[in-house]
């Protein structure tokens, strides 16, 4: 089965709750957030050739993004990388793969992800993606993967799931995406909830017969062009709705199924998953800058020039993020209305910050 396993590395996503670092120039997939030495791109995509060669790892990014995708994926093969002229959120971006890639294997099955997750334990990870291919039925299923919530987290989607016992795929009921505190924490509470990864195995053939029965507006767009034609897929685009693959597919689709992963992972989402997964301080702070604090705790402080100096006092679970042009504080529990924010900014036409 592996021989004929694509991976499909989604890298098109804006970063626009890593702003200010993240700009629509160079967002998070590109930049070593993490200080790993790596962006979260080039570690996705060095963490796929492990597993597969070159010639079957596909990317789908931005146009605008050409030189960025090439700089950094030097070894990734032109015709491989499928860059859109619009952006229409994830499912667009996956039928068009599962297009191009069935029209060079027409057995081939997608292994589909995010190019913006951290995954520190690559062997367990590689070990299970290997175990599903080998040991799953692929002729009408989706596969997805979920982690057992270590707690509510808001920022994440969850899978209601119908555990088998002494099985590797179990049936999935529900999906739910970013619910509420309360609501989360009923679901880890529960014990039958996992943590959508975003991740999706399953063959291209199937891929396309659910877009043609659960987004058939969307499927009808691109039939009968070529995958390579660029013209093509603009005007389809132009007229795709954005919506992502959970919405379009997956909430209707029969059957999904969901294995659980056992390794460490994190869908890097925003400021507070860095301070989550960095070094703290004996006051539970991050520091990525020459700091000199008092009466702080529970803060991030980064820098985008690390040895700039910060000078903070009296704060208590905030977010500070110095860059050369912008300057953000707000509090860690308020870090999803950064999106608010540089929609602001884009209303006000303040594209220069953007």
């Amino acid at each position: 089965m592996i021989e004929h396993t694509h991976a499909v590395l989604l890298a098109g996503g804006s970063g626009t709750r890593f702003w200010p670092v993240s700009r629509a120039a160079k967002p998070k997939q590109f930049l070593d957030i993490l200080g790993t030495g790596q962006s979260l791109l080039q570690a996705s995509f060095a963490r796929v050739k492990q597993l597969l060669p070159v010639e079957r790892i596909w990317v789908v990014g931005s146009q605008g993004h050409s030189a960025l995708l090439q700089e950094q994926l030097s070894s990734l093969l032109p015709s491989r990388l499928l860059l859109e002229p619009l952006q229409r959120n994830t499912a667009p971006s996956i039928l068009w793969a599962a297009c191009a890639v069935a029209a060079q294997d027409p057995e081939a099955i997608l292994w589909i992800l995010p190019a913006d997750h951290y995954i520190p334990q690559e062997q367990p990870y590689l070990a299970l993606i290997r175990r599903i291919l080998e040991n799953c039925d692929f002729s009408e299923a989706i596969f997805t993967i979920g982690l057992k919530p270590k707690y509510p987290h808001t920022g994440y989607g969850y899978i209601q799931y119908v555990p088998t016992a002494g099985r590797l795929c179990h049936p999935v009921k529900t999906f739910t995406e970013k619910p509420p505190l309360e609501l989360a924490e009923l679901f880890v509470q529960s014990g039958d909830f996992l943590w959508n990864s975003g991740m999706f195995l399953a063959r291209a053939s199937v891929l396309k017969e659910a877009f043609a029965k659960h987004a058939p507006d969307l499927y009808e767009l691109f039939q009968g062009i070529d995958p390579t034609d660029t013209e093509a897929i603009r005007a389809a685009l132009e007229q795709a709705s954005s919506i992502s693959f959970d919405y379009a597919v997956m909430e209707k689709y029969h059957p999904v199924m969901v294995v659980e992963g056992d390794f460490a992972w994190w869908d890097l989402g925003g400021w507070n998953a860095v301070h989550e997964l960095s070094p703290h301080d004996a006051h539970g702070n991050t520091l990525r800058a020459q700091a000199q604090l008092r009466g702080v705790q529970d803060t991030l402080l980064f820098a985008s020039r690390p040895e700039k100096l910060i000078i903070a006092e009296g704060l208590s679970g905030y977010l500070v993020i110095d860059t050369e042009d912008a300057l953000l504080i707000l509090p860690r529990s308020q870090e999803q209305s950064i999106r608010e924010w540089v929609q602001r900014l884009r209303t006000d036409g303040r594209a220069e910050y953007l």
